[in-house]
């Protein structure tokens, strides 16, 4: 009777933890749903409540909407396009730019439209289900450096919780490279994406905390940075983005 009894309390207690905890992919991006590329050369400011890619607005996008914010320095395009077009990036063509310039891109993901039921009930990142994939695109010609199109390229991570918007220290973005990092482990800052830096896609503030609960949105933003081979055009993208989460 008392084997019996331990093992229904502790079915009981199993239960009971996978109906009050989900985990799932709240963002799946994949450039393949991008079927015609969208490219804008000015400046856009973030608006929590206007998509710049979605189905509405892109023909053909089929994925799920993107937020975006961009502050160029020179000639130079954000852009979102298929597999082998870089995915959402920064976009400098051949003879347009100048070495130095700089470009910041930010690309965020809403709760309203995360996948696997989760833009419902509150939403958190905890460890053990925080995982974020990213895998870059290729940059030509497959380096950076001062003589490359591009110089120098790095991702952060950006997440809005109950505390306000966070974004992460930054990531060496690498050609056609992978990274697979733990959201809840990475340091964080303030971060107002409303509003331009001299060089950058929104503000950075001092060291945050972040919850990680009631996330509202996810995302990265890339910067890069000119190189002094102006002559060859160069994407900066992300063609995969994935981020695990749970419902609770």
């Amino acid at each position: 009777m008392k084997t019996f009894s331990s093992e229904f309390k502790t079915l009981a207690l199993f239960l009971l933890a996978t109906t009050c905890l989900f985990a799932a992919d709240a963002v799946n991006f994949n450039a393949n749903a991008v079927t015609k590329a969208l490219y804008r050369d000015m400046a856009i400011y973030f608006l929590e409540t206007v998509p710049t890619i979605s189905s509405n607005t892109s023909q053909g996008y089929t994925g799920q909407p993107v937020y975006c914010a961009f502050k160029p320095s020179g000639e130079c395009l954000l852009s979102a396009g298929a597999y082998d077009d870089a995915g959402l990036k920064i976009r400098w063509n051949g003879n347009t730019g100048s070495a130095g310039d700089h470009a910041s891109a930010l690309f965020l993901f809403k709760k309203a439209n995360f996948l696997n039921g989760l833009n419902g009930g509150p939403v958190a990142l905890v460890d053990g289900n925080d995982t974020v994939r990213i895998l870059f695109a290729y940059m030509n010609p497959g380096k950076t450096g001062p003589n490359q199109p591009v110089a120098a390229a790095s991702l952060r991570l950006v997440i809005k919780d109950d505390r306000g918007y966070h974004i992460s220290n930054s990531f060496p973005i690498g050609s056609a490279s992978e990274l697979s990092v733990k959201a809840t482990q990475q340091v964080y800052n303030q971060y107002n994406p409303a509003s331009h830096a001299a060089n950058g896609a929104g503000m950075i503030g001092q060291v945050s905390a972040p919850s990680f609960k009631k996330i509202e949105f996810l995302g990265f933003r890339i910067d890069a940075t000119r190189g002094n081979k102006i002559i060859a055009g160069a994407n900066v993208g992300v063609v995969e983005f994935t981020v695990a989460a749970t419902s609770q």
